[in-house]
């Protein structure tokens, strides 16, 4: 059977029953997700490959505690987030006053506002943490809100909700995009 053709399920059951080496095939299924999911936390590409090796290693040392092979995806992404904002704490324990960042919270650079693409990733950067994250799953992985509220551990009616002061701040920047 191709490999793309195979649900997580089959891979995780393949896994455990002793082909270590599929374990590959998961981390390159999710990885995407996985990326987007931290740096959305972080803001930081160092940092996120970090959290990311952290998160797959995690999950290839309990993939045995998984109870539903198909659910891998939001297993790992839920793993990704708890490492993401470990990660954060343990960077705010050891910041010291010269290394805080005064420059105002300005997101990594990852596009140019030349371009409509470019804009909307500037506006998505500067969204609150809890509202990034919802969006970058919703939108750019494409998840089910369902499915965002589960890797979240939040309700379905706060993720609503949450995307929708996200397309409410999201129109408010672009739109002053648009008169500068």
């Amino acid at each position: 059977m191709d490999e793309d053709t195979e649900s997580d399920a089959q891979i995780v059951a393949a896994v455990l029953g002793g082909a270590r080496e599929r374990f590959s095939e998961l981390v390159r299924r999710h990885e995407p997700a996985v990326r987007a999911t931290s740096l959305a936390i972080l803001r930081d590409h160092h940092a996120t490959e970090d959290v990311m090796q952290t998160a797959f290693v995690t999950a290839y040392r309990k993939l045995a505690t998984l109870r539903d092979g198909s659910s891998f995806g939001a297993w790992v992404l839920r793993i990704t987030r708890r490492q993401a904002l470990r990660a954060i704490r343990r960077k705010k324990e050891v910041t010291t006053l010269e290394e805080l960042d005064i420059s105002g919270g300005e997101p990594d650079p990852v596009g140019t506002v030349d371009d409509e693409e470019g804009r909307l990733t500037t506006a998505v950067a500067e969204l609150p943490e809890h509202e990034r994250v919802v969006v970058a799953l919703h939108y750019f992985h494409q998840l089910t809100v369902l499915e965002v509220a589960r890797v979240l551990n939040r309700p379905v009616g706060t993720v609503t909700k949450q995307i929708s002061r996200a397309h409410t701040r999201l129109r408010k920047r672009l739109s002053r995009f648009n008169e500068e």
